[in-house]
């Protein structure tokens, strides 16, 4: 099952963050984003946070694709 799931998941709240920081001139947290999608189904140390599940409130979080 690890091989069919990947370890590192793009979720809403992450890449949002990623964007308003970007927004503010910080590319750091995009880099880091982008840094654990790489390899999505490699483990790998200090990038636990992507990892994680959406925090409590975000469950219901919809997006839809208007174009």
């Amino acid at each position: 099952m690890d091989r069919a799931n990947p370890v590192y998941v793009p979720r809403n709240h992450l890449v949002e963050e990623a964007l308003a920081a970007a927004q503010d001139g910080d590319l750091a947290p995009t880099e880091r984003l982008l840094e654990a999608l790489a390899a999505p189904y490699d483990e790998r140390p200090g990038l636990e946070r992507f990892a994680e599940p959406s925090p409590d409130g975000l469950e219901g979080y919809r997006t839809f694709c208007g174009t």
